[in-house]
């Protein structure tokens, strides 16, 4: 596992036109990655939130049958430990991040895992390596 694959990438695939990079990328790396409880959180909450019908339909198939299986890291005492530093360390530098994204970031710090994003800013300011697989 090297990856953390954040939500804007992991749902590309779901979208009318998806980026051909970004599926590549998956792709490519799909023995690689992994995610983060938190990032199953929002994906499943996304899909929550549709209305009953096809599209629904289709995106509680697409969870169950591959993001659900994607190995999926801890979050323990270890992650929050190192997200209360990274929040102070942040505040003392006069920065704040997204809640989400501190937890995400935290993750991959304890893990040694690059978080794979189109939110580049955020993540960087966590000292967090970033891919971004979108052109």
């Amino acid at each position: 596992m090297n990856y953390l694959v954040d939500a804007n990438v992991l749902s590309e695939p779901t979208k009318p036109a998806p980026e051909p990079a970004v599926i590549e990328w998956l792709r490519t790396n799909e023995r690689e990655i992994a995610v983060d409880p938190i990032i199953l959180g929002e994906i499943r909450f996304g899909i929550h939130l549709l209305p009953a019908g096809k599209r629904r339909q289709q995106l509680d198939r697409w969870f169950r049958e591959g993001v659900a299986r994607i190995v999926c890291v801890p979050w323990d005492a270890a992650c929050g430990l190192r997200w209360a530093q990274l929040l102070a360390d942040l505040r003392r530098q006069g920065q704040a991040m997204p809640i989400k994204d501190s937890l995400i970031a935290a993750t991959a710090l304890v893990h040694g895992l690059s978080v794979v994003t189109r939110n580049q800013a955020d993540f960087k300011k966590a000292c967090v390596k970033v891919i971004n697989p979108f052109p």
